[in-house]
Protein backbone atom coordinates (compact mmCIF):
# COMPACT_ATOMS: atom_id res chain seq x y z
CA UNK A 1 0.00 0.00 0.00
CA UNK A 2 1.05 3.32 -0.56
CA UNK A 3 2.10 5.44 1.98
CA UNK A 4 -0.36 7.99 0.71
CA UNK A 5 -2.88 5.83 0.80
CA UNK A 6 -2.39 4.29 3.92
CA UNK A 7 -2.61 7.43 5.72
CA UNK A 8 -6.01 8.20 4.26
CA UNK A 9 -7.23 4.78 4.95
CA UNK A 10 -5.84 5.31 8.97
CA UNK A 11 -7.33 9.06 8.79
CA UNK A 12 -10.99 7.09 7.91
CA UNK A 13 -10.51 4.41 10.58
CA UNK A 14 -9.84 7.19 12.99
CA UNK A 15 -13.07 9.38 11.78
CA UNK A 16 -15.00 5.58 12.25
CA UNK A 17 -13.77 4.96 15.22
CA UNK A 18 -14.48 8.79 17.00
CA UNK A 19 -18.28 8.48 14.89
CA UNK A 20 -19.02 5.17 16.81
CA UNK A 21 -17.82 6.07 20.26
CA UNK A 22 -19.74 9.66 19.72
CA UNK A 23 -22.69 7.61 18.53
CA UNK A 24 -24.31 6.95 22.08
CA UNK A 25 -24.12 10.61 22.91
CA UNK A 26 -25.35 12.09 20.53
CA UNK A 27 -28.30 9.81 19.69
CA UNK A 28 -29.16 10.10 23.80
CA UNK A 29 -32.93 10.47 24.37
CA UNK A 30 -34.14 11.74 27.26
CA UNK A 31 -35.53 8.13 28.30
CA UNK A 32 -31.95 7.33 28.27
CA UNK A 33 -31.36 9.56 31.51
CA UNK A 34 -27.95 10.03 29.89
CA UNK A 35 -27.25 13.02 32.58
CA UNK A 36 -27.76 10.54 35.25
CA UNK A 37 -24.25 9.04 34.36
CA UNK A 38 -22.58 12.24 34.64
CA UNK A 39 -19.52 13.00 37.09
CA UNK A 40 -20.88 16.42 37.17
CA UNK A 41 -24.10 17.28 38.86
CA UNK A 42 -25.01 19.41 35.82
CA UNK A 43 -28.38 22.09 35.51
CA UNK A 44 -30.28 23.60 32.99
CA UNK A 45 -32.16 26.45 32.49
CA UNK A 46 -36.03 25.22 32.51
CA UNK A 47 -37.46 28.26 30.25
CA UNK A 48 -35.15 25.66 27.16
CA UNK A 49 -37.96 22.59 28.03
CA UNK A 50 -41.10 22.89 25.96
CA UNK A 51 -44.04 23.13 28.34
CA UNK A 52 -46.93 25.38 28.84
CA UNK A 53 -46.26 24.83 32.90
CA UNK A 54 -43.36 24.73 34.82
CA UNK A 55 -43.91 21.09 35.86
CA UNK A 56 -44.40 20.32 32.83
CA UNK A 57 -41.23 21.82 31.84
CA UNK A 58 -39.75 20.13 34.83
CA UNK A 59 -41.26 16.05 33.49
CA UNK A 60 -38.77 16.63 30.89
CA UNK A 61 -35.82 17.84 32.73
CA UNK A 62 -35.93 14.63 35.24
CA UNK A 63 -36.17 12.52 32.10
CA UNK A 64 -32.66 13.66 30.96
CA UNK A 65 -31.44 12.37 34.00
CA UNK A 66 -30.48 16.49 34.83
CA UNK A 67 -30.72 16.82 39.57
CA UNK A 68 -31.42 19.99 39.19
CA UNK A 69 -32.85 22.93 36.66
CA UNK A 70 -31.77 26.50 36.58
CA UNK A 71 -34.57 29.40 37.10
CA UNK A 72 -33.18 32.41 37.83
CA UNK A 73 -36.21 34.47 37.99
CA UNK A 74 -38.94 31.93 39.30
CA UNK A 75 -42.48 32.90 39.07
CA UNK A 76 -45.22 31.05 38.95
CA UNK A 77 -47.36 28.68 41.83
CA UNK A 78 -44.44 27.66 44.17
CA UNK A 79 -46.60 25.34 45.78
CA UNK A 80 -46.92 23.29 43.00
CA UNK A 81 -43.60 23.83 41.16
CA UNK A 82 -41.73 22.73 44.84
CA UNK A 83 -44.20 19.09 45.06
CA UNK A 84 -43.52 18.34 41.16
CA UNK A 85 -39.72 19.00 41.71
CA UNK A 86 -39.30 17.01 44.84
CA UNK A 87 -41.64 14.22 43.28
CA UNK A 88 -38.76 14.57 40.70
CA UNK A 89 -35.97 14.42 42.40
CA UNK A 90 -34.98 17.55 41.47
CA UNK A 91 -33.64 21.02 42.82
CA UNK A 92 -33.24 24.16 42.10
CA UNK A 93 -29.91 25.44 41.27
CA UNK A 94 -29.71 28.91 41.69
CA UNK A 95 -31.95 31.82 41.40
CA UNK A 96 -31.08 35.97 41.64
CA UNK A 97 -30.63 36.71 44.74
CA UNK A 98 -29.19 40.11 46.07
CA UNK A 99 -27.88 43.44 43.41
CA UNK A 100 -28.37 43.69 39.87
CA UNK A 101 -26.12 44.90 37.15
CA UNK A 102 -27.01 48.55 37.67
CA UNK A 103 -25.61 51.58 39.22
CA UNK A 104 -25.83 51.92 42.68
CA UNK A 105 -26.06 48.24 44.38
CA UNK A 106 -23.71 46.75 46.37
CA UNK A 107 -20.63 50.09 45.72
CA UNK A 108 -23.18 52.14 47.26
CA UNK A 109 -23.68 51.92 51.17
CA UNK A 110 -26.79 53.90 50.38
CA UNK A 111 -28.38 51.73 48.43
CA UNK A 112 -27.39 48.68 51.06
CA UNK A 113 -30.87 49.15 53.16
CA UNK A 114 -32.70 48.21 49.86
CA UNK A 115 -30.57 45.47 49.44
CA UNK A 116 -31.11 43.78 52.85
CA UNK A 117 -34.49 43.78 52.21
CA UNK A 118 -34.20 42.52 48.47
CA UNK A 119 -32.18 39.53 49.71
CA UNK A 120 -34.62 39.11 52.92
CA UNK A 121 -37.09 38.44 50.13
CA UNK A 122 -35.33 36.59 48.08
CA UNK A 123 -34.20 33.78 50.53
CA UNK A 124 -38.10 33.31 51.49
CA UNK A 125 -38.19 32.63 47.44
CA UNK A 126 -35.75 30.45 47.87
CA UNK A 127 -36.92 28.81 50.91
CA UNK A 128 -40.46 27.76 48.83
CA UNK A 129 -38.32 26.39 45.89
CA UNK A 130 -35.58 24.41 47.67
CA UNK A 131 -32.77 26.83 46.68
CA UNK A 132 -29.87 27.12 48.16
CA UNK A 133 -28.02 29.54 45.82
CA UNK A 134 -28.96 33.30 45.30
CA UNK A 135 -26.59 35.12 43.14
CA UNK A 136 -24.62 38.29 44.63
CA UNK A 137 -24.42 41.30 41.66
CA UNK A 138 -21.79 44.14 42.63
CA UNK A 139 -23.33 46.80 40.36
CA UNK A 140 -21.32 49.44 37.98
CA UNK A 141 -18.54 50.80 39.05
CA UNK A 142 -18.89 54.21 40.04
CA UNK A 143 -16.80 57.39 38.87
CA UNK A 144 -17.23 59.83 41.61
CA UNK A 145 -14.57 57.14 44.61
CA UNK A 146 -12.11 55.03 44.01
CA UNK A 147 -12.19 51.35 43.26
CA UNK A 148 -10.59 50.94 46.84
CA UNK A 149 -13.50 52.54 48.34
CA UNK A 150 -16.37 50.44 46.57
CA UNK A 151 -14.18 47.14 46.86
CA UNK A 152 -15.06 48.14 51.14
CA UNK A 153 -18.45 48.90 50.37
CA UNK A 154 -18.95 45.49 48.85
CA UNK A 155 -17.20 43.83 51.65
CA UNK A 156 -19.50 45.89 54.54
CA UNK A 157 -22.64 44.63 52.53
CA UNK A 158 -21.57 40.81 52.28
CA UNK A 159 -20.50 41.22 56.13
CA UNK A 160 -23.82 42.67 56.62
CA UNK A 161 -25.70 39.36 54.56
CA UNK A 162 -23.47 36.99 55.24
CA UNK A 163 -25.14 36.45 58.81
CA UNK A 164 -28.69 36.08 57.22
CA UNK A 165 -27.30 33.61 54.61
CA UNK A 166 -25.51 31.86 57.89
CA UNK A 167 -28.71 31.33 59.84
CA UNK A 168 -31.28 30.38 57.10
CA UNK A 169 -28.65 28.31 55.27
CA UNK A 170 -28.17 29.66 51.80
CA UNK A 171 -25.23 30.79 49.91
CA UNK A 172 -24.36 33.99 48.13
CA UNK A 173 -22.58 33.20 45.28
CA UNK A 174 -20.73 36.78 43.90
CA UNK A 175 -20.56 36.71 39.93
CA UNK A 176 -18.08 38.78 38.10
CA UNK A 177 -19.31 39.54 34.66
CA UNK A 178 -16.89 40.44 31.78
CA UNK A 179 -16.61 44.65 31.09
CA UNK A 180 -15.65 43.87 27.29
CA UNK A 181 -18.02 42.33 25.66
CA UNK A 182 -21.47 41.79 27.35
CA UNK A 183 -21.32 44.12 30.45
CA UNK A 184 -19.18 47.54 30.09
CA UNK A 185 -18.72 49.31 33.13
CA UNK A 186 -19.77 46.22 35.71
CA UNK A 187 -17.34 46.71 38.50
CA UNK A 188 -16.36 42.96 39.80
CA UNK A 189 -14.78 41.48 36.74
CA UNK A 190 -11.56 39.14 37.50
CA UNK A 191 -11.27 35.91 40.05
CA UNK A 192 -8.49 37.73 42.23
CA UNK A 193 -10.67 40.30 42.81
CA UNK A 194 -13.55 38.69 43.84
CA UNK A 195 -11.40 36.13 46.26
CA UNK A 196 -9.85 39.13 47.83
CA UNK A 197 -13.39 40.11 48.85
CA UNK A 198 -14.17 36.88 50.22
CA UNK A 199 -10.86 36.37 52.25
CA UNK A 200 -11.95 40.04 53.66
CA UNK A 201 -15.76 38.62 54.18
CA UNK A 202 -14.57 35.58 55.42
CA UNK A 203 -17.78 33.72 56.08
CA UNK A 204 -18.77 29.89 54.77
CA UNK A 205 -22.05 31.43 52.89
CA UNK A 206 -20.63 33.40 50.44
CA UNK A 207 -18.57 32.58 47.30
CA UNK A 208 -18.13 32.98 43.67
CA UNK A 209 -19.85 32.23 41.24
CA UNK A 210 -17.09 31.25 38.62
CA UNK A 211 -18.91 31.72 34.89
CA UNK A 212 -16.51 29.97 32.69
CA UNK A 213 -17.65 32.21 29.68
CA UNK A 214 -17.29 35.92 31.36
CA UNK A 215 -14.03 34.49 33.13
CA UNK A 216 -12.46 33.64 29.39
CA UNK A 217 -13.29 36.99 27.75
CA UNK A 218 -11.67 39.05 31.41
CA UNK A 219 -8.65 37.16 31.51
CA UNK A 220 -8.41 33.36 30.27
CA UNK A 221 -6.42 30.91 32.58
CA UNK A 222 -9.50 29.40 33.74
CA UNK A 223 -8.37 26.17 34.33
CA UNK A 224 -5.26 27.38 36.89
CA UNK A 225 -8.20 30.15 38.61
CA UNK A 226 -10.77 27.50 39.05
CA UNK A 227 -9.08 25.01 40.46
CA UNK A 228 -6.74 27.17 42.71
CA UNK A 229 -9.87 28.81 43.92
CA UNK A 230 -12.43 25.63 44.33
CA UNK A 231 -12.55 25.88 47.69
CA UNK A 232 -14.30 29.86 47.50
CA UNK A 233 -16.53 28.33 44.42
CA UNK A 234 -20.02 27.85 44.89
CA UNK A 235 -21.69 28.00 41.48
CA UNK A 236 -20.38 27.13 38.00
CA UNK A 237 -22.07 28.89 34.98
CA UNK A 238 -20.87 27.39 31.44
CA UNK A 239 -20.71 28.67 27.88
CA UNK A 240 -18.57 28.67 25.27
CA UNK A 241 -16.43 31.72 23.76
CA UNK A 242 -17.12 33.79 21.30
CA UNK A 243 -20.74 33.27 20.92
CA UNK A 244 -22.24 32.18 24.37
CA UNK A 245 -23.58 29.24 22.95
CA UNK A 246 -23.21 25.58 23.81
CA UNK A 247 -19.68 23.50 24.84
CA UNK A 248 -17.51 22.91 21.56
CA UNK A 249 -18.71 25.91 19.34
CA UNK A 250 -16.05 27.96 20.76
CA UNK A 251 -11.83 27.83 21.93
CA UNK A 252 -12.89 26.73 25.37
CA UNK A 253 -11.57 22.87 26.27
CA UNK A 254 -14.66 21.92 27.52
CA UNK A 255 -13.23 18.54 27.81
CA UNK A 256 -10.77 19.27 29.79
CA UNK A 257 -12.67 21.52 32.01
CA UNK A 258 -15.08 19.39 33.21
CA UNK A 259 -12.50 16.94 34.21
CA UNK A 260 -10.60 19.91 36.17
CA UNK A 261 -14.05 20.70 37.99
CA UNK A 262 -14.21 16.95 39.10
CA UNK A 263 -10.77 15.90 39.68
CA UNK A 264 -10.68 18.80 42.33
CA UNK A 265 -13.67 17.66 44.43
CA UNK A 266 -16.22 19.98 44.06
CA UNK A 267 -19.60 18.56 44.59
CA UNK A 268 -21.55 21.62 43.72
CA UNK A 269 -24.02 22.43 40.49
CA UNK A 270 -21.97 22.99 36.92
CA UNK A 271 -25.09 25.04 34.88
CA UNK A 272 -25.39 25.44 31.47
CA UNK A 273 -26.29 28.80 30.99
CA UNK A 274 -25.48 29.24 26.91
CA UNK A 275 -27.58 29.81 23.66
CA UNK A 276 -28.04 26.60 21.37
CA UNK A 277 -26.02 26.66 18.15
CA UNK A 278 -28.83 24.80 16.18
CA UNK A 279 -31.39 26.03 17.79
CA UNK A 280 -32.18 23.30 19.11
CA UNK A 281 -31.78 22.11 23.35
CA UNK A 282 -31.67 18.66 22.58
CA UNK A 283 -28.91 19.00 20.24
CA UNK A 284 -27.17 21.39 23.28
CA UNK A 285 -27.51 18.76 25.77
CA UNK A 286 -25.95 16.31 23.57
CA UNK A 287 -22.78 17.90 22.54
CA UNK A 288 -22.28 19.11 26.74
CA UNK A 289 -22.81 15.12 26.45
CA UNK A 290 -20.17 14.52 24.51
CA UNK A 291 -17.59 16.17 26.89
CA UNK A 292 -18.88 14.98 30.32
CA UNK A 293 -18.74 11.46 29.00
CA UNK A 294 -15.01 11.58 27.87
CA UNK A 295 -13.65 12.07 31.63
Amino acid sequence: MRRRNFLFSCMGLGAGSLLMSAKPVFSATPEDKPFSRAKLKMSAPLDWFPGDKPEEKLEIVAKWGLPAFEWLHPKGDFKSIRAKADSLGLQLSCIVGVGAIAPRQMVDPTDHDRLEKQFRERIEVAKQLNCKRLIGLTGNERKDVSRDEQKGNIVKFLKRIAPIAEDNQVFVVVEALNPLVDHPGYFLTRTDETMEILSEVNSPNILMLFDIYHQQITEGNVIRNLTQNIKKIGHFHVADNPGRKEPGTGELNYKNIFKAIAESGYDGFVALECGHSTGNYEDTLRATLSFLESI
